[in-house]
């Protein structure tokens, strides 16, 4: 009876979804929905809206490269009170939508509704899903922790079912995460030096500068290796989420078969060749071997050459390399003060031995991209963590 309804009320229905961006990074996930074949909606607060069966979803948490996380929108509904909430959150099908064995962490957000209460709120819906899942004989738990993002408990955050409910002018939206641990979770960067770039912002930027392959990518000051293994997984065809696990797995409806079969799939279209050049360069030997050990786990590490050596010392004409793309980090933080110097020298050494190449760098001030004449030809500012850094885009 069970499996029943969950094939004819969840497989069988096209459901609205949600890949999770920054706003900055809008248009370049919107692109890769796009390749993807996935249909898109509209924009909203969250991000981009897609509608289809459980496979886009699968399909989305497994390819995109610079979302967030997916979530699942249920129908939305009007609510004026906690009564009203509880009452219509009872009714709803959650033995077909989530595992009762699986812990649940709702978060609730109220504006301009009658409902003013947030912890009120949600008392009430979970009072609502506890209801609903002793009507069907079975017992489910709740969590308040926030989740983390750091890889350490990034498996443990993957266990647990986050459901956000959004109030808003009366209108209630109940939106399931599908992912789990954030999508910058790809499961390689067990390791890091320093403050590490997240891997959805790497994959974004590597995107948003043009390259392509088979030109040589550089990453000039590697640190854990984010860089140079985004480009490689994305020059390669490999999906970042091919090494990890996702939440709508541990869900009633999940499809094993046509989730093989979205694996086999993207296994095929790997390429079996170095699909370029891939060069990490860093000073600290530490660093150089945290990212081969990382780029190890990813499956990339045949095709990168490691360098120990300042990136100001290299000449891509030293290593009989074509023009490609420049990916440069240089170390900041809220500790660490940017140093001017540093980047004059770094655009000098750009400027002097990088003719034809186009290069991306990060900095957390806009002024720091500009040295004498050379200058970016775009900037975008960008959010990482609790900073806000910069990016320019150059062509030498």
């Amino acid at each position: 009876m069970l499996e029943r309804r969950i094939r004819t009320q969840i497989r069988a229905k096209e459901h609205q979804f949600a890949a999770v961006v920054p706003r900055e990074l809008v248009g370049v996930c919107r692109r890769e929905m796009e390749q993807l074949g996935l249909n898109i909606l509209e924009e909203s607060e969250a991000g981009v809206e897609f509608r289809g069966k459980l496979e886009a979803c699968y399909r989305a948490n497994l390819w995109l490269r610079t979302a967030s996380r997916v979530l699942c929108r249920l129908p939305a509904m009007k609510v004026g009170a906690r009564e009203e909430l509880f009452a219509k959150t009872t009714r709803l099908p959650w033995e077909l939508w989530i595992d009762p064995h699986v812990p649940v962490r709702v978060d609730v957000f109220l504006s301009a509704s009658r409902l003013a209460h947030t912890e009120w709120a949600r008392k009430a819906f979970q009072d609502a899903m506890r209801k609903r899942f002793e009507g069907v004989g079975v017992g489910i738990s709740f969590v308040d922790t926030a989740p983390s993002n750091e890889p350490a408990v990034a498996e443990e955050e993957a266990a647990g079912q986050r459901i956000v409910v959004r109030i808003e002018h009366n209108r209630c939206r109940i939106s399931l995460d599908t992912s789990g641990a954030h999508l910058h979770y790809r499961g390689y960067r067990v390791k890091h030096v320093g403050a590490p770039l997240r891997e959805t912002l790497a994959a974004a930027l590597v995107l948003q500068s043009g390259w392509k392959p088979p030109e040589p990518f550089l990453d000039g000051m590697c640190g854990s290796g984010t860089a140079v293994i985004e480009a490689a997984l994305l020059g390669g065809k490999i999906p970042p989420g091919r090494r990890r696990r996702f939440l709508f797995q541990r869900w009633p409806s999940f499809q094993e078969k046509t989730w093989q079969y979205l694996l086999r799939k993207a296994d095929e279209g790997v390429q079996k060749a170095t699909p370029a050049r891939f060069i990490a360069v860093d000073r600290d030997p530490k660093a150089v071997a945290v990212a081969r050990e990382n780029a190890v786990r990813a499956g990339v590490a045949p095709w990168v050459a490691w360098h120990t050596m300042p990136f100001e010392k290299l000449d891509p004409r030293d290593l009989g390399l074509p023009p490609g793309l420049v990916f440069l980090n240089p170390p900041y933080g809220v500790r660490l003060p940017a140093d001017r110097g540093l980047y004059e020298r770094l655009l000098h050494h750009l400027g002097r031995c990088f003719a034809g190449w186009k290069a991306i760098v990060l900095a957390p001030e806009r002024d720091l991209l500009v040295s004498g004449l050379v200058r970016p030809r775009k900037v975008k500012r960008l959010r990482h963590g609790g900073l806000s850094i910069t990016a320019g885009f150059y062509d030498f």
